[in-house]
């Protein structure tokens, strides 16, 4: 996992193009299958503060190159600074492995650091994956279906989360990242 940065506008093309037109639709709703570069400059020009972007990445088994599986990004709302618009994609190969779920955790934390207080995730009623995900995570269906057919959901971040400190998931994450350091040596 690691921010999100300009240089990553090709490999966000690469791995856009893995995304299956179902996929494409669930996040983007009505995209073709070549992002433009407008796109590509807003998902990679991030400022890591009102609008932050973290990638995930898998390692090939030599460890000597990786390769973009998921992102994740949030927006902090205009007018609304403590509440923060959200997403998350995951590559198809890699659906289904709790990509989305690690990635979700990491926003919340980043989230957190930040100030803001809820996540708001438009859904498309029919992404059944996604839905579940949010719904698992403690997020509630704050608007009915519109007229594009998506649910807003909001996931609570709150006081009491922030003061809970670090969570059993921050310290297996601290622990995989010291592991991973030590084999690459």
């Amino acid at each position: 996992m690691r921010p999100v940065t300009p240089e990553d506008r090709e490999e966000l093309r690469s791995a856009f193009r893995e995304l299956s037109p179902e996929s494409r639709y669930f996040r983007f709703l009505n995209i073709g299958p070549e992002p433009t570069d407008d796109l590509l400059t807003y998902l990679t020009s991030v400022d890591q503060k009102d609008h932050v972007a973290i990638g995930a990445s898998m390692e090939s088994p030599d460890l000597k190159t990786e390769r973009g599986i998921g992102i994740a990004r949030f927006v902090r709302l205009e007018g609304s600074p403590d509440t923060a618009e959200a997403a998350i994609t995951v590559v198809d190969d890699m659906h289904r492995r709790g990509v989305a779920t690690v990635l979700l955790h990491e926003l919340l934390r980043a989230a957190r650091l930040r100030g803001i207080h809820t996540l708001r995730a438009d859904v498309l009623a029919d992404n059944d994956t996604m839905r579940a995900i949010l719904e698992r995570s403690g997020a509630r269906k704050v608007l009915a279906e519109s007229g594009e057919g998506t649910l807003a959901y909001d996931l609570a971040i709150g006081v009491e989360r922030a003061k809970e400190g670090l969570s059993l998931f921050d310290v297996l994450r601290g622990a995989a990242e010291t592991m991973a350091l030590r084999f690459r040596r």
